[in-house]
């Protein structure tokens, strides 16, 4: 049972432990979704997903180690692997069993940590490598890029079905498409509706290196 325990925590995004406790300290929907930038209903469906993982439904754990790994890179400009070489080997084997969606309840023991102990520093290295040293919005910006991301690598999509997808106001949308249009990440298609499409998808197909 522990260990299942541990493995529904491990499902849980940042933003998702974030959401629930302040739901269950009795912080409103539109109170939470002010301080985290969201709308209420985007708020609502973070913690209802949240609570569906922790029933053992819809496990994202794989997803989410992709959206780590993705958001590192983009940052740092290297691989994840790259990123953490300087660490410690403890601290490294934890970094990278998270990308990789693999259970802290059998990796713990070969680091005589406890699973708690594991817990809260693989979570504190998450924080600092998503630059959630310097306030946990822009953390959370960039894992939530990297998620858009990814979903564009998937299909091309609207501004109406990105919103389903990631719910927020407009306004913060059109900052979040824009600065990935700047970056070079992602493009916009000429026929209407208007689609966003992932710049790595086209040079994937395309067999182009990707530009400088």
């Amino acid at each position: 049972m522990p260990n299942q325990l541990t493995d529904h925590l491990e499902k849980l995004l940042p933003l998702e432990h974030e959401v629930l406790l302040a739901r269950a300290a009795g912080e409103s929907l539109r109170q939470l979704g002010g301080r985290l930038e969201l709308t209420a209903e985007g708020v609502r469906q973070i913690e209802r997903r949240a609570l569906r993982k922790l029933q053992g439904e819809g496990s994202s754990v794989p997803a989410q180690g992709q959206h780590f790994r993705q958001a590192v890179e983009q940052r740092f400009g290297v691989t994840l692997e790259e990123a953490v070489k300087r660490l410690p080997r403890s601290e490294r084997k934890l970094v990278l069993a998270y990308a990789k969606g693999e259970s802290l309840a059998d990796l713990a023991p070969t680091l005589e940590l406890s699973i708690e102990q594991a817990m809260t520093l693989r979570d504190r290295l998450v924080s600092r490598l998503l630059g959630e040293e310097r306030g946990s919005r822009a953390g959370r910006w960039l894992e939530l890029k990297a998620s858009v991301v990814v979903a564009l690598t998937q299909t091309p999509l609207t501004y109406d079905e990105l919103e389903k997808r990631f719910p927020m106001s407009r306004r913060r949308l059109m900052k979040l498409m824009l600065q990935l249009v700047d970056e070079g990440r992602a493009e916009l298609t000429d026929e209407y509706p208007f689609r966003f499409f992932s710049v790595e998808k086209k040079q994937a197909r395309s067999g182009s290196p990707p530009p400088e």
